[in-house]
């Protein structure tokens, strides 16, 4: 019996043999003429695409991805879709390149080129969205029980202004001056402060009394190892409690860019941060710690979470400048900063409240010496608007008012012009955006129910119902980042038209028909055409 199972094993492991060789051998050659075809595809892509022939090239390019997804082919596609003026097709190549350079690098550690692949693909990327805004409570952000110093809903407004040309010289009565340029209250001023220093009593005083709470970023100048649990730390903590004033406490923030001394240890920023906030909780309960890192390089952010039991908020560094790094060679146009603030929000909104810690967009840049408010007041509609659409737990965006031209703590800072009072046009559209109730001119206190904006503003979802008069508005971006105009026409009949943020219209179901209806949102780039539209059906009801 042994002698047959022996033969028996190894007739089947001779046919298994056999079968595999069957199979494989003629797999061989097929796969080498396979990599020739598609190879001789994509070159001969990239050929038409330097004899100026865009749509030859992408035909080619279409064969050589179809027959192998490549990440260099899809590049060179998205490449030649872009410059063919098919930037929706370009955006969706750009993600597929993406998810290739995300398990890469997910194995290797390295996830750079899949961030850098991913901000091509989203400046291309046409986006068209529809909210309503009702006259009922707006249901939570999040189920998580809200943190210190957070609104139910809503939307804190702040400023960093002390050396704002505008107001500066009114000393201590700047920010009643500032509240009274911009027409609103504004809840939160921030301001820089160096580690060993006293707490800044005077300053936090006039901030309370123009009723605002205060923003501090603590900063360890001279690195990580000066922070200890001792006699000036207790009394920093012990004089912020005795200011009788909510106080966001943002240490070491920026932590993972390379500009500032308490990067490169993620540990010992770790233990840092955690003393820190161990020490403000046994002595300041009107302190709220803020670990806030800057939206690049993300590569790192995670590695310097100190946890959830010692942070409060969650902020972000944001900045658009009209170039990158100052060079004309390299416009930023299409960055939208509600990309650069995706990864943090998605990461860390379903356990804290997120801030802005310092926003700006510039009005005039130092490249080229040319003045970019249209950039500045569409990249600032685009983050305010955008978060009270899109990202219900962003609570609080802090405008970084600092011509940085003439008052910059370094040359290669010296770039761009972020000031408000310095631009008329950007000052009266920003006035414009704080008008609408979302935008808080108070930080709540922690025993205070914290309600913030009345109003819920939610996603319509097509085939929906709307019973009662509500405000429909419109999110859109796309390829072009200066949209000339968005139509939205109701059952064929133009009901809004509007060059700018926010794309807004009334809707009363009493001047419809009882039934279904058709919303269309047209969308038109800077050289109006149309860049996209979108269908959305909905009923009304009586």
């Amino acid at each position: 019996m042994m002698a047959v199972k022996r033969g028996s094993l190894g007739l089947r492991l001779m046919l298994i043999i056999a079968l595999l060789f069957a199979v494989l051998q003629p797999l061989t050659p097929k796969a080498n003429a396979d990599s020739i075809h598609h190879w001789k595809h994509y070159t001969n892509g990239v050929n038409y695409l330097k004899q100026g022939k865009t749509k030859l090239a992408i035909k080619e390019l279409e064969l050589a991805v179809a027959q192998s997804e490549q990440a260099g082919y899809l590049r060179k596609l998205a490449e030649a879709y872009q410059l063919d003026t098919q930037f929706q097709k370009a955006a969706d190549t750009y993600y597929r390149e993406a998810k290739i350079h995300k398990k890469l690098g997910e194995k290797s550690g390295d996830l750079n080129t899949y961030y850098a692949v991913m901000a091509l693909a989203d400046g291309l990327n046409t986006e068209i969205e529809f909210f309503l805004e009702q006259n009922k409570a707006a249901p939570p952000a999040t189920s998580v029980k809200l943190a210190k110093f957070e609104p139910q809903s809503g939307m804190y407004i702040g400023a960093y202004i002390d050396k704002d040309s505008g107001v500066e010289k009114l000393r201590d009565g700047k920010f009643k001056a500032f509240n009274d340029k911009t027409g609103k209250q504004h809840a939160v001023y921030f301001n820089y402060h160096k580690y060993g220093s006293p707490f800044p009593y005077h300053w936090a005083e006039q901030v309370k009394k123009a009723g605002g709470a205060i923003q501090l970023a603590l900063q360890p100048d001279k690195g990580l190892s000066e922070v200890k649990d001792d006699a000036y730390l207790r009394k920093f903590a012990k004089d912020a409690e005795e200011a009788g004033v909510p106080v966001f406490l943002r240490f070491a923030s920026e932590m993972n860019g390379s500009w500032v001394k308490w990067n490169g240890n993620p540990s010992l920023y770790i233990e840092k941060f955690r003393l820190v906030s161990k020490v403000m909780k046994e002595e300041a309960p009107n302190v709220a710690m803020v670990w806030s890192p800057a939206a690049n390089p993300k590569q790192k952010i995670t590695a310097y979470y100190p946890g959830d039991d010692y942070v409060d908020w969650v902020g972000l560094s944001i900045y658009s400048v009209k170039y990158f790094n100052g060079n004309v060679k390299t416009p930023a146009d299409q960055v939208n900063p509600l990309d650069s603030l995706d990864f943090v929000y998605q990461t860390y909104a379903g356990r804290k409240p997120i801030m802005v810690s310092e926003y700006g967009a510039t009005h005039f840049s130092k490249a080229g010496s040319t003045s970019t408010v249209n950039f500045a007041i569409t990249k600032m509609n685009m983050l305010y608007h955008g978060a009270k659409l899109k990202y219900p737990r962003l609570k609080s965006i802090n405008w970084f008012s600092l011509n940085t031209l003439t008052d910059s703590h370094s040359a290669d800072r010296s770039l761009n012009n972020f000031s408000l009072t310095e631009s008329a046009p950007l000052l009266a559209a920003y006035s414009r955006l704080i008008k609408d109730p979302y935008y808080l001119s108070k930080v709540v206190e922690p025993k205070q129910q914290a309600k913030g904006y009345e109003k819920s503003v939610t996603k319509f979802a097509n085939q929906g119902t709307i019973s009662n008069t509500a405000t429909g508005i419109v999110w859109v971006k796309t390829y072009d980042p200066y949209i000339s105009k968005v139509v939205a026409k109701v059952d064929g009949i133009e009901v809004m038209s509007k060059q700018q943020y926010p794309y807004a219209f009334t809707i009363d179901p009493k001047k419809l028909k009882t039934g279904s209806h058709k919303l269309e949102i047209i969308v038109f780039d800077s050289k109006s055409r149309v860049a996209s539209r979108k269908l959305v059906n909905f009923k009304t009801t009586r």
